[in-house]
């Protein structure tokens, strides 16, 4: 899940009580989403019950996990990941993955998966302004999360993992043409209406940064 990279660009500096915590929710959260949401992860709950708390915590270590919360539970989650060194050809220093994306049923259809990218994006060109262009994977029938991913200015590569179900690969390029969507602030995404109406709060595991809407 996710390759290797300097170790100048993993998060540090967590304490390791407060690591494991956060290591918890992480768990919490994707057993949650394997439940409502199986076929957007390729894992079972028996998967994520199977590794080590250590695993989770070192997943908060070398990739950015963030986080919708709502009145202290999880609705939303979204990684972004380095390339993979075993199976995927792209620069570490300039290419991230977005995967396991998942929205809470009960608050779908309301703009936050679009908010939880959106803030990825920020945090990850935040952290690291080598970055230049996002890669996400999809199911080709998924027509709602295709839509969503257009709408944002990902295009759809000539990539595809051809199986059961087939997937085909989009890529987010930070040029001109989406500068705004780069470096807009997590506190001006979405309606202004809506952060008082959904009073999520927006943060990356590991971090004391958050933004609530």
């Amino acid at each position: 899940m996710g390759g290797h990279f300097p170790e100048t660009e993993r998060s540090g500096g967590v304490h390791p009580v407060k690591l494991r915590q956060e290591a918890k929710i992480l768990r919490s959260a994707l057993r949650k989403a394997i439940r409502t949401s199986p076929e957007s992860f390729l894992m079972t709950a028996k998967d994520v019950d199977a590794k080590t708390l250590d695993y989770w915590m070192e997943e908060i270590r070398t990739a950015t996990w963030v986080v919708a919360q709502r009145d202290g539970r999880v609705i939303g989650i979204v990684a972004g990941k380095h390339p993979d060194s075993d199976k995927d050809a792209e620069d570490g220093t300039r290419t991230r993955y977005i995967e396991s994306l998942w929205i809470s049923p009960e608050f779908r259809g309301r703009g936050l998966a679009e908010q939880l990218i959106r803030y990825l994006v920020r945090e990850e060109c935040r952290k690291s302004r080598t970055v230049t262009h996002f890669l996400l994977w999809v199911f080709e029938t998924n027509l709602r999360a295709i839509r969503l991913y257009e709408n944002m200015g990902f295009a759809l590569t000539t990539e595809k993992n051809e199986g059961i179900k087939t997937e085909v690969k989009y890529r987010l390029d930070l040029d001109a043409a989406v500068s705004t969507f780069e470096i807009q602030s997590a506190n001006e995404i979405g309606p202004r209406q809506g952060r008082h109406r959904h009073g999520v709060t927006f943060r990356v595991l590991g971090s004391d940064a958050s933004v609530a809407t």
